[in-house]
């Protein structure tokens, strides 16, 4: 399979970190400073966009009022909680940067481990994802993925071992908001390796969550609880839509080689 023209070392200009979050107000202070300071110190020009996805608590009050400490944070509002892939769907549409930056608003990674991903994009990679270390996961939770991300590996062929890893840094070309979420987050990377972009990863680690409730799954729940079975069963539909999508995604992607050339 072709893959597009290298874009090897044209330097980021401009990074934009869209942060979605539903009911985050006590993270939000933290994650933007962090992210702030880190990606100053690292020498990279950063927009921090807050996607705030319809919260009901103070999320949106508080991440306005961060705007008076951060001239680099953007704050949107979706008024209504519309699900982790469109808020990024959202950030990725405003975006300004040369690339787009996923980081969560939980703050469970560390903003450190965003550079290194950031760093990545800068030898021709198109897309970089953090692989996640599991240390702080419950048993039953980090199951679920492996099995997952295997299964992507075999049918896929997927050069990354933790598709779903929340930490991603995609090359602007890479990163349209029509096409980008059409099976998910989950499926993402599969998808780009078969639209012919050049996949990389490194290691990322996890920290227990200090404030506020896991959107997706509950530690000592059957099955990781109701919220996660929701989830199972939704990307397990995204799947078998990916997989009968193949032919035409496959097609694209010459189609998309041959414009190149």
């Amino acid at each position: 399979m072709g893959k597009p023209e290298p874009e090897l070392t044209i330097p980021l200009s401009l990074v934009s970190v869209i942060v979605p979050a539903f009911n985050e107000e006590q993270n939000i202070p933290n994650c933007v400073q962090e992210l702030s300071d880190v990606m100053r110190k690292a020498g990279y020009k950063s927009e921090i966009i807050i996607v705030n996805d319809g919260s009901t608590d103070k999320t949106l009050e508080v991440a306005q009022s961060m705007q008076l400490k951060c001239a680099s944070l953007r704050v949107l509002d979706l008024q209504h909680n519309c699900g982790k892939a469109i808020a990024l769907r959202e950030g990725v549409r405003a975006s300004k940067g040369d690339a787009v930056a996923f980081f969560d608003a939980d703050m469970q990674y560390d903003a450190a481990d965003l550079v290194k991903l950031v760093d990545l994009t800068n030898n021709g990679t198109d897309v970089v994802a953090g692989r996640r270390d599991y240390q702080t996961y419950e048993q039953t939770r980090t199951a679920f993925s492996k099995i997952y991300n295997r299964i992507l590996r075999l049918v896929f062929r997927v050069t990354v071992n933790d598709s779903n890893c929340g930490l991603k840094v995609i090359r602007r070309r890479a990163a349209n908001p029509d096409t980008l979420f059409d099976y998910g987050l989950a499926l993402m990377m599969p998808l780009l390796r078969l639209r012919g972009f050049r996949l990389n990863e490194a290691w990322v680690s996890l920290r227990k969550r200090k404030a506020g409730e896991s959107k997706y799954f509950t530690d000592g729940s059957f099955l990781g609880g109701w919220k996660n079975i929701k989830d199972i069963s939704y990307h397990s539909g995204m799947l078998l839509g990916l997989l009968a999508s193949l032919p035409s995604e496959l097609l694209r992607s010459k189609d998309r080689t041959s414009t190149n050339k």
